[in-house]
């Protein structure tokens, strides 16, 4: 069987999808956050009249506690 230009030609390595720099999705990524919790949080900080960029800081800088109701014993 002959091969084709079609047959020769490599595929196309598709570029992996990635948040930019700087971004919300970026920041959740990076420190292991969803992030709709993050933006959830920011959103609540922001209401309270903190600036946004201090609010993100504070938002990434508390923990994610535990979600859902406590089992009981």
């Amino acid at each position: 069987m002959r091969m084709t230009a079609r047959d020769r030609a490599e595929p196309l390595i598709k570029k992996g999808i990635s948040p930019e720099k700087k971004s919300l999705a970026y920041l959740a990524q990076l420190h292991d956050m969803p992030l709709g919790t993050l933006k959830t949080r920011v959103k609540k900080l922001v209401d309270q009249g903190i600036d946004r960029e201090k609010a993100i800081r504070l938002a990434l800088v508390n923990p994610i506690g535990p979600q859902g109701r406590p089992r009981q014993r």
